[in-house]
């Protein structure tokens, strides 16, 4: 099936680095291995499963990240089918301030509020048990998020040749042009030469270096399935439960959800 053809619209809203927030940095196990050269969660999921979700038409992009984020986890996690329409997306934007057939209220989201709306309100009966930001320019860190959770929720800048390149099935990779605004994707593969994203409704490929000028903002999202191995039923190794306990408290002024 040919690729849509894509007219950005832009979705993803600036975000603030001084903003309080969990640092994935803290919450990685200190025995853990180099994370592997290559690692790929996107390869179980059907081409015709993740679905464009709208964001052909309006800003949200951030929406259709954590749709994304569901179905890639729904597949690899469980080999469940997720779907998610287009109608659930729209709906969830509206608590962003969006209102079908209002343009002025097309005005994106944060991802940062996003991520904690979910977690407090749930996305499809699931709230996400925490989230905590990666150092987009530590390719270990983003190599061992992905590797150990999957799919993780990221900003990027979007520039007219990345368009281009997106609609010319061509690599995301360098080349100046002007820059068109943000976006909210998933990466949830990688090897030496780049790393791949849910974006559009496909899976598209970009080089470390586009992803050094344009990676804007990284987050490795924890919901309820990540936590237990279903082969093992056992906690995933690499994440310091403990830690994550404490910092989440001393963020929150509350306790971790049951479960973590």
């Amino acid at each position: 099936m040919p690729r849509p053809v894509i007219t950005f619209r832009g979705g993803r809203r600036p975000h603030d680095p001084d903003r309080p927030h969990l640092k994935v940095s803290r919450l990685l196990t200190t025995d853990l291995p180099a994370p592997p050269a290559a690692a790929d969660w996107l390869s179980p999921v059907p081409a015709d499963a993740w679905g464009m979700l709208g964001n052909d038409e309006v800003g949200d992009c951030t929406i259709a990240g954590i749709a994304h984020k569901r179905i890639g986890d729904a597949y690899a996690n469980q080999g469940l089918r997720l779907d998610i329409s287009t109608a659930d997306c729209l709906k969830y934007y509206g608590h962003f301030g969006y209102r079908p057939g209002d343009p002025s209220t097309d005005n994106g989201a944060v991802c940062q509020d996003v991520l904690a709306y979910w977690h407090t309100h749930g996305f499809r009966g699931e709230k996400n048990l925490a989230y905590a930001r990666i150092n987009v320019d530590d390719h270990n860190e983003v190599k061992q998020a992905i590797h150990l959770f999957g799919q993780i929720y990221c900003g990027v800048t979007i520039t007219q040749a990345a368009e281009d390149q997106f609609n010319g099935e061509e690599v995301w990779s360098l080349k100046r042009s002007p820059v068109l605004g943000g976006h909210c994707i998933t990466i949830g593969a990688y090897d030496r030469r780049g790393l791949d994203a849910v974006t559009w409704g496909t899976v598209h490929r970009m080089t470390w270096r586009w992803w050094d000028v344009y990676g804007d903002e990284a987050w490795a999202v924890f919901n309820p399935s990540d936590f237990v191995d279903p082969k093992t039923g056992r906690d995933r190794a690499g994440l310091d439960l403990a830690t994550m306990r404490a910092d989440y408290t001393a963020l929150t002024g509350r306790s971790l959800a049951a479960g973590a």
